[in-house]
């Protein structure tokens, strides 16, 4: 499970990068609002911790501005000791949850943990589409109009981002660091495995969507030319 932490103060962001690591969350830190922000809409994470103060602005701006680009990236926003009508703000602009400081360990886990088994509830039917192409969520089954086909773990975690992001693209960079982690030395052999994979079944069930390589971007799904 990935988590983004966009926190300024580095002392409080090492405390709770270390408690994530201890209960095996791979995570990445971002000090400022604006690049906390481009890393929340890049789909990699499965959560985010979101602090209400920051050097450049403030939590509630990125919050507003994740929503708005229409990314449902589940927030958990902290912030010091403040009153209802803050709370009622930061939730009515999209947050998912709300924690003030100072906080148990176990309290964060909880609720963290409870912001992500909410993502789940906004995907209709437990399938994700693009155009004819059906991705099955629970039976890890791949159609379209010539039949379907069952993935592999890897191959559906693929997939699944890809669909996630629609008609926009996936940089290379995001696809290795949502399935393979951080600084994972073998992953790009791996992404360009499982792509060849994931091409050899659309073209097995007979599919119209094709996953397009962008050289020196990353990767689209396109509907094929007839």
């Amino acid at each position: 499970m990935k988590i983004l932490l966009i926190e300024n103060n580095k002392k409080t962001a090492d405390k709770i990068g270390r408690l994530l690591s201890r209960n095996r969350f791979d995570y990445f830190t971002a000090f400022r609002g604006e690049n906390g922000a481009d890393e929340a809409m890049s789909g990699i994470y499965d959560a985010v911790i979101l602090d209400v103060a920051l050097p450049d602005c403030s939590g509630l701006d990125v919050l507003r501005q994740v929503r708005k680009s229409g990314h449902s990236v589940p927030i958990l926003m902290i912030s010091p000791k403040c009153g209802i009508s803050d709370k009622v703000r930061g939730l009515n602009s999209g947050a998912d949850d709300f924690l003030e400081r100072p906080f148990a360990d176990a309290e964060l886990l909880a609720r963290l943990c409870a912001v992500s088994r909410r993502k789940g509830e906004m995907i209709p039917d437990n399938a994700l589409s693009f155009g004819k192409l059906s991705l099955n969520l629970s039976t890890y089954e791949l159609s379209d109009a010539g039949g379907r086909v069952p993935l592999s773990n890897k191959e559906f975690e693929l997939m699944k981002f890809f669909l996630m992001q629609g008609h926009n693209v996936s940089s290379k960079e995001n696809s290795l660091t949502k399935l393979w982690g951080f600084d994972n030395p073998t992953a790009e052999n791996s992404l360009e495995v499982h792509i060849t994979y994931l091409r050899h079944k659309l073209k097995q069930i007979h599919s119209g969507i094709r996953i397009h390589c962008i050289k020196n971007v990353g990767y689209q799904l396109i509907q094929a030319e007839n």
